[in-house]
């Protein structure tokens, strides 16, 4: 009797991750003959065998851990009976391998998912570690549930040729692994050993000495060694190359500082182990899972007021949280096993990217020199001491760290790249793409997102669009996507400013490729992806709370209310009372300047200015020749009452002025319960009787009382907690008001401003008392990393 035969295509992230031998196992457990094979779309088996039923439902109903499957078309077919059940070589489409086409094998080209890089496994952390392992001490060892992946990938189906590790022949001992069904490297791309695979290099100066030593064990030793005498090392890590050093050494700090130009913007930490993790932070069971999965993402983490490792406060600076990430490559474990038997403590590394601000990570080490070259005079001097630890693994798709902070249960996205990225995220019907489209973002924090159907493919992180590598890592990374995915553009998104480099972009872009330019205001767009990522319809009234962000009337938006109705049609329902400065549109202000401006406009008396030495000679001599900005930024409120209460009277990188506000208030919180008497509803707008729309609330009283708590001395962390609660009470009165008037339940916050997280977890546990149902970016990234998925939203129609 004639097997019954089953051509079964699987979409969605589903290579990469050992499926095929995963498949080809179970097909031999059910006596099943045929083969499986990636192809551009997925992956597509043909089944045959008694058992065929049984094996389709247990494909379907137990797939590995780490697949997840969007699509399971299965389509009985006529074919040719096969002897046995193999792994193929990738084809183009299930069309061009029985001859016909299959339902759910699209004309319309879907790509396959991407798999982003992955944490070392414990059973590769176990091998690396065995002395009698044939790779012990490897800093490269992997298998099909660990390692590289959207780095090393050049393009698919993903197959070892299509990878930067195809210039590394496999030895027969790591072929017969590649070959054998029962082992866990069977079919595991990056499959490499000592004797084939890539090597590590250490300069001592760049670029051409080379102090390589005979095993890779000596290399990570001396670069341990010069980590615990206070030198800089720049590591080849999974997406380009970081910088470390002693993160308990002072002088080592303000070293890689100044080779970075970065006077007070946090450094992110590496740790081996979460007990080390626990001695800096506080750590919840959602935290320690997130630090230990498979992305390893950088998590900001509150400080421990007496941790039990004395870290150089040049770390994180005025600032509430710690960035700590747990060792995620074998180089990275090697490197803390030298450091632990040098020191004889657990090592607290700084880890941060080898870029200077607002350029690309480095991933070359012509770029890495490139970098050193423009460093300050003192790095110059320093640069031959510098130890450059390197690999013969070339880097394909350059990716930054992901970092995320913790909400509750609840992971927050702050930058979305490694572990996380490029895997696409999955729109719900109500946010259905019909015309593929391309969401540009803005200009910082950028990310872009290309769209069609249901399928959204955020890129990793970009950066800041003023740089012109950032643009052509722009364009590369959008080049190597569509490639993938098979997908041009007929719509570009980009931002309503004009100014935006991301805006001339996109109409550069639209005129090459054909495309209809669309353009949508920031702060829309900021609500729209909560709602396409929750899959939320209207009405929902969106609070979009950040610096800056061009209005439709030509100011400068940033703390507002906004309807958006079920057919995304939008009204401002709502927001901060402008106020004008000269301190310029850029995303850094100087908030001496800020306070200055907006202390007049607020009625306080030149006299009060001086005493809150709050003077003119503080203001940039350019400024009295700017043209005066409008604007209702919640940022630039932060920023001026930093600088009134003397916080943070200079700012070096966006939201540090907030940041320190927000670690002053933090420390009130932490010393004693503090009860202020808060502004109340008259605040808001005039008459008091009756609330107007839109709703403004009036930021003058606030900044009033700030000064006069501040000149009757009360102490600045209790001020700076006064107005976080203040900013609370007046949010939620006025988004209670407008829900209500609106009949909805639904709320949205989206905007740099709520990774605040006194900020937004006081709105939400308020609002969510009142009876509303709140929701804000968790996937995407809060600030202006989320933006181009709002942007596409718009080509629903």
């Amino acid at each position: 009797m004639k097997q019954p035969s089953f051509c079964i295509v699987i979409k969605g992230q589903v290579q990469g991750l050992g499926f095929r031998p995963f498949v080809f196992r179970l097909a031999k457990s059910y006596n099943i003959k045929g083969y499986v094979a990636n192809t551009l779309t997925g992956v597509v088996i043909l089944a045959q065998g008694d058992k065929v039923k049984d094996f389709i439902h247990r494909l379907r109903s137990f797939p590995p851990p780490m697949a997840k499957i969007t699509s399971f078309q299965v389509t009985q077919i006529k074919t040719k009976p096969f002897a046995k059940f193999s792994i193929r070589h990738s084809i183009e489409s299930t069309t061009a391998q029985i001859g016909r086409p299959i339902p759910g094998d699209s004309p319309q080209p879907t790509a396959a998912e991407v798999l982003p890089d992955l944490n070392i496994c414990p059973e590769c952390r176990r091998e690396l570690l065995t002395p009698t392992d044939r790779r012990f001490l490897y800093p490269f060892i992997n298998c099909t549930q660990c390692g590289p992946r959207y780095t090393i990938i050049e393009n698919l189906p993903y197959d070892r040729v299509r990878t930067t590790m195809s210039r590394f022949l496999m030895c027969p001992e790591c072929r017969k692994e590649y070959l054998d069904p029962s082992n866990r490297r069977f079919h595991a791309e990056p499959i490499a050993c000592p004797k084939c695979g890539p090597k590590l290099r250490l300069h001592s100066q760049l670029p051409t000495a080379n102090c390589r030593q005979p095993a890779a064990d000596s290399l990570i030793l001396l670069a341990a060694q010069a980590l615990a005498n206070g030198k800089l090392v720049a590591i080849k890590g999974l997406g380009g190359f970081h910088i470390a050093c002693d993160a308990t050494n002072d002088q080592a700090v303000r070293l890689l500082r100044e080779s970075k130009e970065r006077r007070s913007k946090p450094l992110a930490l590496m740790v081996d182990d979460l007990n080390t993790a626990r001695s800096l932070c506080q750590i919840s069971a959602t935290a320690a899972k997130l630090l230990r999965s498979s992305a390893a993402p950088i998590l900001l983490l509150p400080k421990k007021v007496a941790p039990a490792i004395s870290l150089s406060p040049l770390v994180a600076p005025n600032n509430p949280n710690l960035g700590v990430m747990l060792a995620y490559t074998p180089l990275h474990l090697l490197l803390f096993q030298f450091l632990r038997s040098i020191t004889n403590k657990p090592p607290v590394l700084v880890m941060t990217s080898a870029n200077p601000a607002d350029e690309p990570i480095a991933t070359t080490e012509k770029e890495l020199l490139s970098q050193l070259e423009g460093a300050p005079s003192k790095i110059q001097k320093q640069k031959s001491k510098i130890l450059v630890l390197t690999h013969n693994r070339a880097i394909a798709n350059r990716c930054d760290d992901s970092v995320l902070i913790v909400d509750g249960k609840n992971p927050v996205m702050v930058r979305r790249a490694r572990g996380y990225a490029p895997q696409p995220l999955s729109a719900g019907e109500r946010f259905h793409v019909k015309h593929t489209t391309l969401g540009i973002g803005g200009d910082q924090r950028n990310t872009f997102c290309l769209a069609r159907g249901k399928k959204l493919f955020l890129s990793p992180h970009i950066g800041d669009m003023a740089s012109r590598n950032t643009e052509r890592f722009f364009l590369k990374t959008l080049q190597r996507l569509t490639a993938w995915t098979k997908l041009s553009p007929e719509r570009i998104v980009c931002d309503l400013h004009p100014d935006y480099h991301s805006t001339r972009l996109a109409e550069r872009l639209s005129q090459e490729l054909g495309a209809k330019l669309l353009r949508v205001q920031h702060h829309y767009a900021h609500i729209l992806s909560v709602m396409v990522e929750h899959n939320l319809s209207g009405p929902v009234l969106g609070l979009a709370f950040d610096g800056t962000g061009y209005g439709t009337d030509g100011a400068i938006w940033g703390c507002e209310f906004l309807l958006i109705n079920n057919d995304l049609s939008w009204a401002r329902v709502g927001h901060l009372g402008y106020l004008e400065h000269t301190a310029g549109a850029d995303i850094i202000a100087d908030p001496v300047e800020l306070a200055i401006a907006y202390c007049v406009q607020s009625g306080v008396e030149k006299s009060a200015l001086l005493n809150l030495n709050l003077t003119d000679k503080n203001i940039n001599t350019t400024a009295a020749s700017r043209r005066p900005v409008v604007t209702s930024s919640l940022g630039r409120l932060f920023d001026s009452v930093a600088a009134i209460t003397g916080i943070c009277r200079r700012a070096t990188f966006e939201g540090e002025a907030a940041i320190a506000l927000e670690a002053a208030a933090v420390n009130a919180k932490k010393g004693r319960k503090v009860g202020f008497q808060m502004l109340n509803r008259a605040h808001f707008c005039r008459p008091h009787s009756e609330f107007r729309i839109p709703l403004i609330i009036d930021p003058k009283p606030i900044i009033y009382q700030t000064v006069e708590k501040v000149l009757a001395k009360e102490p600045p962390e209790r001020v700076a907690l006064w107005f976080h609660q203040t900013l609370v009470h007046l949010f939620v009165t006025g988004a209670l008001h407008l829900a209500r008037k609106f009949r909805t339940k639904t709320i949205c916050l989206s905007g740099g401003c709520f990774q605040n997280t006194l900020l937004r977890r006081g709105l939400k546990k308020s609002l969510i008392r009142a009876g509303m149902q709140v929701y804000h970016n968790q996937s995407v990234p809060l600030n202006d990393g989320g933006l181009s998925l709002g942007q596409v939203a718009i080509a629903i129609f």
